[in-house]
């Protein structure tokens, strides 16, 4: 099975003492009550810049443009990822956002933004390799 190309974003606020993250509801692919960055697929016809750009703006409400998004120069590898589904592979290349423009707001059952602390990261169930990008995105900025 080939893996599947995803992108993530990590956005932080307040000095970097929180950052912002997605609880996935029951009508999310992801498994009910996982944490993850604002993340998805790139679509046919999208870079990977546009599909950050685009996940973050359909599951924060948050804006920002490509010139906004920094790569994260990390590989984070094929990882195997529990859905509801089944497992999924996937590929994550991941952004820093360093600026957004509107207010956070949720989107019905699928996922719902949160603001959460960096030091509490750890008592969250997260995806796979979220803390870790975290962390790296942290010392970047």
């Amino acid at each position: 099975m080939k893996p599947i190309p995803t992108i993530g974003v990590i956005v932080f606020r307040n000095d970097k003492s929180e950052v912002l993250l997605v609880r996935h509801g029951e009508e999310a692919g992801h498994l009910t009550g996982s944490y993850g960055t604002p993340s998805g697929r790139i679509e046919e016809n999208e870079n990977p810049k546009q599909a950050a750009a685009r996940e973050l703006k359909e599951e924060t409400g948050l804006e920002t443009t490509e010139e906004e998004l920094i790569p994260l120069s990390f590989d984070f590898g094929v990882t195997e990822l529990k859905r509801k589904n089944g497992t999924m592979l996937c590929t994550w290349e991941v952004f820093i956002c360093k600026s957004y423009r509107g207010e956070v707001r949720g989107e019905g059952d699928e996922t719902t933004p949160e603001w959460v602390e960096i030091s509490k990261l750890e008592n969250y169930w997260l995806l796979p390799s979220v803390l870790k990008a975290v962390k790296l995105a942290k010392e970047v900025l």
